[in-house]
């Protein structure tokens, strides 16, 4: 008796082919920002030239005459350090030269439905330094408050991503509360909390209470090459309520 089966009788018994199952699986995953093709320095620049595209991209950052927000730094963190990590995370996206090369400015775009997010580098490695832009999900906000009003969106529990120039405030290998966010890059720490950080989930609207939901791969390369008291952030653009 023949234990040969057809193909056929194999999608019957099995269901559909697996390389199938695999690629839709892979999709799922990378539509839910469940997953992250980079994990070091190195990985950027093996995509690039992969792909036959340019690592740093230039992005003009917008002009403001406003100061810093007066920085707060979180627990174990002060002016000029680098973000430090523990079991589970790493600094495998840090680049050879920091902090002499490091990233000099963020610009968080809250304009939708990409909500963009860019990087400035400085240093003798700023041309290797991977740009974006990436997409990023910014706060929801509360009913009662217009996350497009500068003084609206800097209010405590207002669920805004507050606008304006900030500092890095310090680093975290996750939120306590939520471990599911990642690597960690606080743009205000207490009272407000508010940061930048890898999350699994990124829809295309403002969701989260505050922060900056980004794809885990730019937040550990956020993360890894910022610089507390020095990496300036800037938060501006049109903020559309989600319906």
């Amino acid at each position: 008796m023949s234990t040969r089966i057809h193909a056929s009788h194999f999608y019957v018994l099995f269901g559909p082919p697996l390389v199938h199952l695999l690629l839709l699986v892979t999709a799922l995953t990378a539509i839910s920002g469940c997953t992250t093709s980079k994990q070091t320095w190195t990985d950027w620049k093996t995509d690039a030239a992969t792909t036959h595209q340019v690592v740093h991209v230039a992005h003009t950052f917008p002009a403001s005459e406003a100061a810093p927000t007066s920085t707060i730094f979180s627990p174990g963190y002060a002016m000029d350090d680098g973000a430090r990590t523990s079991d589970r995370f790493d600094l495998a996206m840090r680049n050879p030269d920091f902090p002499r090369t490091y990233i000099k400015a963020i610009h968080i775009d809250l304009a939708g439905p990409n909500q963009w997010v860019h990087v400035q580098w400085t240093g003798a490695m700023a041309e290797y330094g991977p740009a974006g832009p990436w997409h990023s999900t910014p706060g929801r906000g509360q009913p009662e408050f217009d996350c497009d009003d500068v003084q609206d969106s800097n209010t405590v529990d207002s669920f805004c991503t507050p606008k304006g120039t900030f500092l890095v405030a310090g680093f975290a290998d996750h939120l306590t509360l939520t471990p599911q966010c990642t690597y960690v890059t606080w743009i205000l720490h207490a009272p407000r909390f508010i940061a930048m950080h890898g999350h699994t989930k990124l829809p295309a609207k403002p969701a989260s209470s505050g922060c900056v939901r980004l794809p885990v791969e730019a937040a550990k390369l956020i993360h890894n090459n910022s610089i507390a008291g020095v990496t300036l952030v800037v938060i501006d653009g049109k903020w559309t309520r989600p319906q």
